[in-house]
């Protein structure tokens, strides 16, 4: 199961954050492969494309569901 974390808490250890995939691929964040969605970010194992970790975008929950009001 992927790890969940604040964005605060991945931009603090991003340089650092080792990741680890049961297929057996070890190595930085920054090393596997994200993909950007609108509130999340998904990282994932090169290897094998396993979802390693969710990283949450939202700063301010209130304004972002304020702003999604307002596109509807």
């Amino acid at each position: 199961m992927a790890q969940h974390m604040h964005i605060s808490e991945y931009e603090a250890n991003e340089a650092t954050l080792l990741l680890s995939c049961s297929c057996g691929w070890e190595g930085k964040a920054t090393e596997a492969n994200g993909e950007l969605h609108e509130a999340v970010m998904d990282i994932e194992c090169p290897k094998c494309d396993k979802m390693l970790l969710i990283v949450n975008l939202i700063v301010d929950p209130q304004k972002y569901f304020d702003w999604k009001a307002s596109k509807k």
